[in-house]
């Protein structure tokens, strides 16, 4: 073999120093900084390899594909949320606690779309799910009740986030039943009519507080 050869042989790659100090925290780190900025549904294993600067195998050596990725950006986004509220009851800490939700779901475009049963086993994720219900258990609300109230506040959660990211399009339409001056839509009209400037986020905090308002109605009955 000549000496030239053998120099490229042995010369490391670029991306060597990189790939070596590569571990599976620095892979979520790149993945939440990707769907962050892009969307979640732009992930991938090639675009996580080009952000981190190693090869696609490199990323592959970390996690085991791109399922698995995001069920890593969804533990981390939720499990990462600070799970306890200094409220005092637990109306305003479920309140306080879907707030803190509602915002994560709206720094990751996509994320709440991916929140299948698949990751629901997830230590941090389960660890959110427990701080959803922790003051309704604390509040002495029975469990036949919270297993009813928990998944209707999540499935709130991604309908909103999922209104808030179509927002701008979802008032247009309304806007133009209303201009259309349509007689078989009057309660579409009503409706865009007391919606006014509110923007997603003020639909969502009422919503919550009609479905926290409700339960408190049916314990008391």
């Amino acid at each position: 073999m000549h000496d030239d050869q053998v120099s490229q042989a042995t010369t490391p790659s670029p991306r060597a120093p990189q790939a070596e100090r590569l571990s599976r925290a620095l892979v979520v780190d790149a993945a939440i900084t990707i769907a962050r900025r892009d969307g979640l549904d732009s992930l991938s294993m090639r675009r996580l390899a080009e952000e981190l600067g190693v090869s696609t195998m490199a990323a592959y050596r970390h996690v085991a594909g791109k399922d698995t990725l995001v069920d890593d950006v969804l533990e981390a986004a939720l499990g990462g949320m600070d799970h306890h509220s200094s409220e005092d009851t637990w109306q305003e800490q479920v309140a306080e606690l879907a707030q803190r939700s509602y915002d994560v779901f709206l720094s990751v475009p996509g994320l709440a779309d991916h929140l299948h049963g698949r990751a629901l086993s997830r230590p941090g994720i389960v660890q959110w799910l427990e701080a959803l219900g922790r003051p309704l258990a604390e509040a002495g609300i029975s469990e036949d009740e919270r297993v009813g109230f928990v998944p209707s506040l999540i499935w709130l959660l991604r309908g909103a986030a999922r209104l808030d990211a179509e927002w701008s399009e979802t008032l247009q339409s309304l806007e133009q039943v209303s201009a259309g001056g349509a007689d078989d839509a009057p309660l579409v009209r009503g409706g865009r009519e007391e919606i006014g400037d509110r923007e997603a986020s003020d639909l969502f905090t009422a919503s919550v507080q009609l479905l926290t308002d409700g339960l408190a109605s049916r314990v008391r009955a």
